[in-house]
């Protein structure tokens, strides 16, 4: 399959993912982990990201808004960026219901090709999506990061980790099938990161850690700009 149409497939897949999305939060559905262990990091990840967040916050493919109440008490503002608009449909359900509507919004779209104001924001969040990029795509996603973010700006990561569990069902990169709860199947390109891989973006991408905690199914990590 190529490159145009994989991207294609996974901008199917979450559009239509969006109704059960958070079900996996809930510790449902998940093929390679039991859901004691899949909600006991949710938890410690909420906490990570309830600590986060200053100024405009952007976040970045942000889905449904899972972490939006984690970090909007930090926040004057913030910016919600997806490109499923059946996700987006979800998060501002969310928005509204916790009475952020003035503070908020919204943009339908995808970071590696939107044309965003330089400095603007003061902090990012990113959740399960630099695993679905290649590291070309990295690349791009990072350079547009540090166009858009003020000096010493902060960038929080929530991720798939790499671990020897993980790899009793699966490689640390590759395609890999997923099933909606019609049975429609899907094929989408993921990654997943130890700390190693993380202090590697930092190298690469001028950016130090100031947080990073390592879980069995999340890896976190919070990133200034140096």
């Amino acid at each position: 399959m190529s490159r145009d149409k994989r991207k294609k497939e996974i901008e199917i897949y979450y559009n239509e993912r969006a109704q059960e999305y958070d079900e996996i939060y809930m510790g449902k559905g998940h093929t390679t982990l039991d859901s004691a262990t899949y909600l006991k990091d949710v938890a410690k990840a909420s906490e990570i990201a309830s600590q986060f967040g200053r100024g405009h916050l952007l976040d970045i493919a942000c889905g449904t808004g899972f972490w939006l109440a984690n970090y909007c008490q930090n926040c004057s503002e913030i910016t919600l960026l997806d490109q499923s608009e059946k996700m987006l449909e979800q998060c501002k359900r969310r928005v509204e219901e916790r009475g952020l509507l003035d503070s908020t919004h919204f943009i339908q779209g995808d970071f590696l090709h939107i044309d965003l104001e330089p400095s603007i924001f003061d902090s990012a969040f990113v959740g399960f999506l630099l695993s679905h990029l290649t590291l070309e795509q990295e690349k791009v996603f990072f350079a547009n990061l540090t166009k858009i973010l003020r000096p010493h700006g902060q960038l929080m990561i929530v991720d798939s980790a790499w671990n020897d569990q993980r790899h009793k069902y699966t490689e640390k990169e590759g395609i890999q099938k997923r099933v909606l709860n019609d049975g429609r199947t899907f094929t989408v390109y993921k990654r997943y990161f130890e700390k190693s891989d993380i202090e590697r973006m930092c190298r690469a991408y001028e950016f130090r850690i100031g947080h990073n905690w390592i879980g069995t199914a999340f890896i976190t990590a919070i990133l200034e700009r140096v």
